[in-house]
């Protein structure tokens, strides 16, 4: 370990800094710092599978010096990978406990000190140790689960499986329970078509008076007692009102003949533009589905707009989510599905214009595995990410948001990942 970013620490005591909220906060938890004291926390999984650890640090420079979480690092209170968010100025982590029911806020002081200052258990609330949850400002997060059952007619015949959703809205100042509604996920009839039904929801984004959250199918076969793949013939989402978390309601479309999820995994999956409008990317189960980002306005779906990320480069792409950074511009995760699953290193990352419908993969090493990445920053103009193949070196890469070109990258801090360890995000 050759920096632990101790500098950090040193550099608050001796100059009593306090750090300064970011100037425009975005919805999103990818901020733009318009002062140089922003603190960032890296998050780190150790171990791929279902009970991962996650350790995490923190530092006012992602630009230079060498990072490693070999013997250093706070270990973040989980049952399996963290979720974990920051508030807009770095001061504040909160963290969920997935499969522990737990809910933690931390404040970040630099380094590998981190000061729990509340717990909160919502099992109970939320009826599951298992929710998932997204940060919708520095106010408020949603936390949501599902739960399905297989419906019979009188002769004991499958006829659909209904799934049923809970969704709660919790105040980080406090940790406060806020609202709570449950409510039947409504079957559109492409779903009574198809037979499909959703066994998850996810990735939610406020706009105005109505939450957007993306949904992940299944199909139940009776004769086999088994849930498959699902059909999906399109794309859906579902809305509610905000902030009651009421009156649930379907929008679709297969504008260019979109097809997917929309739910995402651990990455986000929809944002708000700065006109007002949504736009959420596809996450595909295979490479018989190309990836799209569609656009919502006005509450629906613009049956006028698609941006084909496969065809675009010329690859068959899988993605489990992307990084609005503003302007039109994002920053997408992808797997070549050519060379294989989300399961294995065969990741890139590639620039979106979405105003211009353009997309550019970017030139970075290649074994590179990023199905659980979690969340990157803008910072001084620039997209950073923390990359590195497992069992290797990497770093903090710089993506220059205003470049169209692959080689618009730069190294920064030097950083390493074990043989089974990986980078999460930087926060």
């Amino acid at each position: 370990m050759n920096r632990k970013f101790n500098r950090f620490s040193k550099l608050a005591m001796a100059a009593g800094v306090a750090f300064l909220a970011v100037a425009c906060e975005k919805d999103d938890n990818n901020d733009d710092s318009t002062t140089t004291e922003r603190v960032y926390t890296l998050g780190y999984a150790d171990g791929s599978g279902n009970p991962s650890a996650t350790y995490v640090q923190g530092t006012t420079d992602l630009s230079e010096g060498d990072i490693t979480f070999k013997g250093y690092g706070f270990e973040v209170p989980s049952t399996r990978t963290a979720r974990i968010f920051t508030s807009s100025d770095g001061k504040t982590m909160y963290s969920l406990d997935y499969g522990g029911g737990s809910i933690y806020k931390f404040t970040v002081n630099g380094g590998q000190n981190y000061t729990k200052v509340d717990e909160t258990n919502i099992e109970q609330a939320m009826g599951t140790a298992y929710p998932r949850w997204t940060r919708i400002n520095d106010d408020v997060a949603l936390l949501h689960s599902v739960a399905t059952e297989n419906m019979y007619d009188a002769n004991g015949v499958y006829t659909h499986t209904e799934t049923t959703a809970r969704v709660m809205s919790v105040g980080l100042d406090g940790l406060t329970i806020n609202e709570i509604s449950d409510f039947t996920i409504p079957m559109s009839a492409e779903m009574q078509n198809t037979g499909d039904y959703v066994f998850r929801i996810d990735a939610p984004v406020v706009i105005g008076d109505k939450v957007f959250y993306g949904m992940g199918k299944r199909k139940y076969d009776p004769a086999t007692d088994q849930n498959i793949d699902a059909i999906y013939p399109n794309v859906e989402t579902l809305v509610l009102d905000y902030p009651s978390l009421e009156n649930p309601r379907i929008i679709s479309t297969n504008v260019n003949g979109a097809r997917g999820a929309t739910n995402g995994y651990r990455t986000s999956v929809s944002y708000q533009d700065e006109r007002g409008d949504v736009y959420q990317i596809t996450t595909v189960p295979d490479n018989t589905f190309q990836t799209h980002i569609l656009k919502i306005s006005n509450g629906d779906y613009d049956d006028n707009y698609s941006l084909n990320l496969s065809s675009l480069l010329g690859e068959n792409t899988i993605s489990n989510g992307w990084f609005y950074v503003g302007n039109g511009i994002g920053y997408v995760p992808y797997a070549n599905s050519d060379q294989g699953g989300t399961s294995d290193a065969v990741w890139s990352v590639a620039r979106v214009d979405l105003y211009s419908n353009t997309a550019v993969k970017l030139n970075l090493p290649a074994d590179l595995w990023l199905q659980q990445y979690q969340n990157s920053v803008v910072a001084n103009g620039e997209f950073k990410m923390a990359i590195a193949p497992k069992g290797g070196e990497g770093y903090i890469y710089s993506f220059d948001v205003s470049s169209t070109s692959a080689d618009a990258v730069t190294q920064g801090a030097k950083i390493e990942a074990g043989a089974d360890s990986y980078y999460i995000g930087i926060y």
